[in-house]
């Protein structure tokens, strides 16, 4: 939900907008490598024959769910909300923005209630004497909720990105580029100049050569008569 400037009372200063901003990628992105982590203890766990190592990887996992996953899910929602509540992309005003709030609280409640719980008891069974016969179960489940929040968060970076249901310029307040918004094109307005010395017989002035008949003094068109 990056942010673009805005006018009035809703608009943060510089300063607070561009450090809201950071921690915005800063918190998104850290949780994208969380769950790609947790990814890769998952299948190393899964399919490792060393009961240590599978005891420690999902000790390890849920070390990682709670003290960096739920974090940075949180506050990446939170930073996210406050930039579209003060910039013109709002909360609800593009479909983009709904979609990335809802995948990112689907990852917060997956993260919380199911792969916590899931690690608590995958740690339980794995250890020396636990339930070995529930484990394969718990892990299949596992990758399957690991593997929905790792493709959520890539949509999600992805929906950032290409906005596609957003105007930038639009709603920053300016036209789009490479479109004029004067209703009378340039060279139309230009060759529209004429010399006024005589009405019955105005001639026009190249386009880009003249100035406005009323900014224009009178005088003769040739030197006869002048004299």
């Amino acid at each position: 939900m990056n942010a673009s400037p805005t006018t009035g009372k809703r608009r943060y200063s510089r300063s607070v907008r561009r450090a809201v901003n950071s921690g915005h990628v800063v918190f998104a992105v850290g949780l994208l490598g969380v769950e790609w982590v947790m990814l890769l203890i998952a299948v190393v766990a899964r399919w490792t024959d060393d009961p240590a190592l599978r005891h420690g990887a999902y000790q390890l996992m849920r070390i990682f769910a709670l003290a960096g996953g739920i974090p940075f899910a949180v506050l990446s929602l939170i930073t996210g909300v406050l930039l579209c509540l003060r910039t013109p992309w709002g909360l609800w005003r593009h479909l983009w923005i709904k979609i990335k709030i809802v995948l990112l609280i689907a990852v917060i409640v997956a993260g919380a209630g199911v792969v916590s719980q899931f690690a608590h008891r995958m740690i339980a069974a794995s250890a020396s004497g636990g339930n070995a016969d529930a484990l394969p179960p718990l892990q299949t489940w596992h990758l399957i909720v690991v593997i929905f929040q790792l493709l959520a968060l890539i949509v999600s970076t992805a929906l950032s990105v290409f906005k596609p249901s957003g105007d930038r310029d639009r709603d920053r307040g300016r036209p789009r580029s490479g479109r004029r918004t004067d209703a009378t094109p340039r060279a139309r307005r230009a060759s529209a100049v004429v010399v006024e010395d005589d009405p019955a017989d105005a001639k026009r002035v190249p386009a880009g050569t003249g100035r406005p008949a009323s900014l224009r003094s009178s005088r003769p068109l040739s030197r006869e008569g002048s004299s």
